[in-house]
């Protein structure tokens, strides 16, 4: 059939002969390959297996168990502040914003904002030109009041004159009136004795009379220009006083001069200035605000249940951001009252302002209260377990508390050794926490040696050892 034939087996028989067919291959062959391919993934698999699992375990098995390295050191002791923190306030100590005691226009303005000036310093200018006029009139007048004065003193001393004179003359008159007088007595006696006539005696009367008359003039002469005197004196006095009135005019005049120039109360910076050249002002204008910073007085508002400790001279410390301590104080004044809105004490300190800061800015401020000793131990060292807290103490077993060993975590048993040490847990009472470590008021002594770190893989009486003491051993086992 076609040149093809069939034997017995089922194999294609051909025409061609014997020798030239191509040898015929076994059929297990085929899976020879994905065999071995399959016995190799196998054995790897057991080799890591084997490697990893199996011959850990043998060999954890055949091993004694170790105790843990862990970080020892003795409690920090240090100086513990009682101390409480506040919002508080700057303020400066002195701060004013300058009003003028005049009214007038603003002619020159001799600074600018945020410029430091001096005590007495010049600031500004009120147009002071009419005060300077009224001052100038006030001298005039009281250049006249001093004329006056001079004009009459001279008066005085004309009619003090004129009073010597009236006096020179009374004195005539009244020797006049006493010679008469004896004349008159004489001719009364030669009359009486007959060797005068009743008409040489009336004579002589007369003559007593008429010089009586003019020494009573004289008096009346005297009296008048005692009292033009006085009139004379009445006027200087008068002059007097209003020279005087001339005088303080002219002092207050020129008080009210010196309110045109506007000066600095005291050292400080010129802040904000709102007016300017050619504004018209008065008393009730605000002209401009300085302000002294190189000291500044903190404000610190104290809750009534710590201010009964409050008193003059308590540190007071200033806070960064940070929590930092930038600058130190003293309280310096304690109020009598308590603020009836936020029901607190308030206090304050000055401070000597060396970092630039700045009148009513906020700022953290540390009051303390009290100094005292303690000990201090860093917080990965604490535990908190059912609501108290522990930290562990490295201990010898035979001091630790502990009746054995823990069991490690990997298997196997401690032989108990009096002096294998252990991390006994220990109760104990916190205090304040400062940065990164607490204060431990009770539980714990500055000769213990505590586990400061890794405490999560402890539990208590397990064994441990010093790993600072670790690469030690492994070199010395080397």
């Amino acid at each position: 059939m076609n040149g093809e034939n069939t034997d017995r087996a089922g194999f294609a028989q051909t025409d061609a002969p014997v020798s030239e067919l191509p040898p015929r291959r076994p059929r297990w062959r085929k899976f020879l390959i994905p065999g071995l391919i399959g016995l190799a993934v196998v054995g790897g698999l057991g080799w890591i297996v084997f490697n990893r699992i199996i011959l850990p375990l043998m060999i954890v098995s055949q091993m004694k168990p170790q105790p843990t390295p862990v970080p020892l050191a003795n409690p920090k002791s240090s100086t513990i502040e009682d101390s409480s923190d506040y919002a508080a306030t700057l303020d400066s100590r002195q701060s004013i914003t300058l009003q003028p005691q005049v009214s007038g226009q603003i002619s020159q303005i001799y600074v600018r904002p945020g410029q430091q000036v001096t005590a007495g310093q010049a600031i500004l200018q009120i147009d002071n030109r009419e005060q300077r006029a009224q001052v100038a009139s006030r001298q005039s007048a009281s250049q006249t009041a001093a004329a006056d004065i001079d004009s009459a003193q001279a008066d005085v001393e004309n009619e003090q004159q004129t009073l010597r004179s009236l006096q020179a003359q009374r004195a005539t008159a009244l020797s006049n009136v006493q010679l008469n007088q004896k004349e008159y007595d004489r001719f009364v006696e030669l009359q009486r004795q007959g060797a005068t006539s009743k008409q040489i005696l009336d004579q002589r009367l007369n003559a007593l009379q008429t010089a009586q008359a003019a020494l009573r003039q004289a008096d009346a002469d005297i009296a008048a220009q005692r009292s033009a005197i006085s009139r004379a004196q009445s006027v200087v006095e008068r002059n007097r006083r209003a020279f005087e009135q001339s005088q303080a005019n002219i002092a207050e005049g020129q008080a009210q001069l010196q309110y045109y120039t506007i000066t600095a109360p005291f050292t400080g910076t010129v802040g904000e200035i709102p007016i300017k050249v050619g504004d018209t002002v008065s008393p009730t204008s605000q002209l401009l605000n300085i302000t002294q910073n190189q000291q500044l007085e903190v404000q610190i508002q104290v809750p009534l249940e710590r201010s009964s400790a409050l008193r003059l001279g308590l540190p007071v410390k200033l806070l960064d951001d940070q929590g930092k301590e930038v600058q130190t104080g003293r309280i310096s004044f304690v109020a009598p009252n308590v603020d009836s809105t936020t029901q607190s004490v308030q206090a304050k300190a000055v401070f000597e302002n060396v970092r630039n800061l700045r009148p009513s800015q906020f700022v953290r401020a540390r009051v303390v209260w009290s100094n005292r000793p303690g000990v201090l131990v860093p917080t990965t060292a604490i535990s908190r377990l059912g609501g108290r807290d522990f930290i562990f103490v490295a201990a010898p077993l035979s001091a630790s508390g502990c009746s054995e060993p823990a069991a490690p975590q990997g298997g196997g048993k401690f032989e108990a050794n009096p002096d294998m040490l252990v991390a006994a847990q220990k109760p104990i009472q916190l205090g304040r926490i400062i940065g990164n470590e607490q204060e431990v008021v009770e539980g714990l002594s500055a000769n213990d040696r505590i586990i400061t770190s890794g405490i999560l893989q402890l539990q208590n009486c397990a064994a441990i050892m010093d790993a600072a003491q670790v690469p030690a051993q492994q070199s010395s086992q080397q």
